[in-house]
């Protein structure tokens, strides 16, 4: 394992050691993984090659966008991180990619399994139980990388060193995120304990936060190439309601012309996809972050 990847237990993220943050997600994932085994029937684990399997309706937009970043699909070598129940993989694997998916869920990698094989993509696809923090290949390099809602479960520093080194230098990695680039005396009191109780956060795992504007300086040590594009404004209320489908349509349009158009607007967007390209060297990383 490359030194800078030997002594991850030792770093915390957000306070939270990444050892304890791994085993908060691996429980998390693993009990909603048994639930999916134990519900779910072999036609709905199986993935269709005519369409990109959506979690849901937020993510339409977003992860079409990130998926257009990596184009052409087939014959590539790519890497999920955070592959979760697996869909993404297999449709990826359908496309032609041949795709390895990482999780630190032992059980959410039982059900990314048992979908490939039902979808008839097994021969494409491999799931190692392991963090990005820590992942090495055998094979050394991906054409592509693509995360959905991953990077802030991360230890930022370590991950994208490591998504760096994973990747090729003609690669790209595209990741889906969710955002809150207002100042931080807002974070602190979206996250207060009052506002809380009446609107909890859309999170699985207790040591989730959205990404802001330190987070992708961390991210600019290690890419020479970083660019987001936002998605996402006034959707931002379904933090806080249930909204209905024709509600979330109406203020999805509204925020697709906003986003064109108003350009402070992005700021506020709730979801971003992260174009990361050209690798740093090593070197260069550990140059940018000395101290000056």
């Amino acid at each position: 394992m490359p030194e800078t990847h030997s002594h991850s237990h030792a770093h915390s993220a957000g306070g939270v050691a990444i050892s304890d943050r791994h085993a908060h997600e691996s429980e998390t994932y693993d009990a909603m993984a048994a639930a999916m085994l134990a519900d779910m029937s072999d036609d709905e684990l199986r993935v269709r090659a005519d369409r990109i399997p959506f979690h849901n309706r937020e993510h339409v937009d977003y992860l079409s966008f990130a998926i257009d970043e990596l184009r052409p699909l087939a014959g590539k070598r790519i890497l999920e991180v955070g592959v979760g129940s697996g869909t993404l993989a297999a449709w990826l694997a359908l496309q032609g990619a041949d795709v390895t998916g990482i999780d630190v869920s032992s059980g959410i990698l039982e059900v990314a399994t048992k979908r490939a094989s039902l979808s008839g993509v097994a021969h494409r696809t491999r799931f190692d139980h392991c963090p990005i923090e820590e992942f090495d290949d055998p094979e050394d390099s991906f054409d592509a990388v693509i995360g959905n809602n991953v990077v802030h479960h991360f230890e930022r520093d370590l991950a994208m060193s490591n998504v760096g080194r994973l990747l090729r230098p003609e690669g790209r990695a595209a990741f889906c995120e969710p955002v809150l680039f207002l100042p931080e005396i807002v974070r602190r009191a979206r996250y207060s304990a009052f506002v809380s109780r009446r609107f909890p956060p859309h999170t699985h795992t207790p040591d989730e936060r959205s990404l802001d504007q330190r987070d992708l300086g961390v991210i600019r040590r290690h890419f020479a190439s970083v660019s987001w594009r936002p998605f996402q404004v006034l959707c931002r209320m379904q933090n806080f309601v249930e909204l209905s489908d024709p509600t979330w349509n109406r203020l999805e349009s509204i925020d697709r012309f906003a986003l064109r158009h108003v350009a402070p607007a992005r700021w506020l967007a709730r979801m971003i996809v992260l174009t990361l390209e050209d690798p740093l060297p090593v070197k260069s990383r550990s140059e940018e972050s000395a101290p000056q």
